[in-house]
């Protein structure tokens, strides 16, 4: 069985760094998990007065309002077979802010229709991205959003998403850059920082549904 990832990549694949094909070609048969525990060096975006709002979708995970420096962050990813039989990859993030912990949860299938990843966000997945995926000369994995869906069926206009990852050998960690950023507002979200990973062997009674934690 391929991963997702393999599936968008195809070949390219194996133009990856090792440890990003480690990560990033997990599936459900092998009962292992990705833990991921660092440190996020900056959380911006939004004008102040409008971040209040984005707490609005906290409760599902999909955006929350707070920002800083040096916030501590947790990462999940269990790869599972969802309720339409695909492969899936849950994404379980935590942002631990002095007075809130805070998650950005989404769960991704490969489409096939698509020919590219679709990221399904927060523990509803009322908001869907559909994601083209491309390696770096570096071995880095690159996505940019091609569209947002509501319902995995109505198109709109909605904010742009690129996410750059690579692995710092120095650091024998992940450097991750998020970016989301809407035509009228600009960036609504952006994160960067540096996180150390490990894989770890799991049983089926310890992936939640949908791999999203509560």
């Amino acid at each position: 069985m391929k991963s997702i990832f393999h599936l968008a990549l195809e070949e390219k694949f194996h133009q990856l760094h090792p440890e990003l094909q480690k990560k990033f070609g997990i599936t459900s048969q092998q009962n292992i998990m990705v833990l991921g525990q660092g440190r996020m060096t900056e959380i911006r975006g939004t004008p102040l007065m409008l971040r209040p709002f984005l707490n609005i979708g906290a409760k599902d995970h999909v955006i929350f309002g707070e920002r800083g420096k040096e916030v501590p962050f947790t990462l999940e990813n269990y790869a599972y077979e969802d309720d339409h039989g695909r492969e899936a990859l849950s994404y379980i993030r935590r942002f631990f802010f002095p007075y809130a912990i805070r998650g950005f949860d989404a769960a991704m299938y490969y489409d096939e229709q698509e020919q590219a990843i679709v990221d399904c966000l927060g523990k509803s997945s009322l908001l869907s991205t559909v994601m083209d995926v491309d390696v770096t000369k570096e071995g880095g994995l690159l996505m940019h959003s091609r569209k947002t869906k509501i319902l995995d069926s109505l198109s709109i206009n909605g904010p742009q998403t690129s996410l750059y990852e690579h692995y710092d050998e120095k650091e024998q960690a992940f450097r991750v850059h998020v970016h989301v950023e809407h035509p009228m507002i600009g960036t609504v979200l952006m994160y960067e920082g540096l996180v150390h990973t490990e894989i770890l062997p799991i049983t089926s009674n310890h992936i939640p549904d949908r791999g999203i934690l509560t």
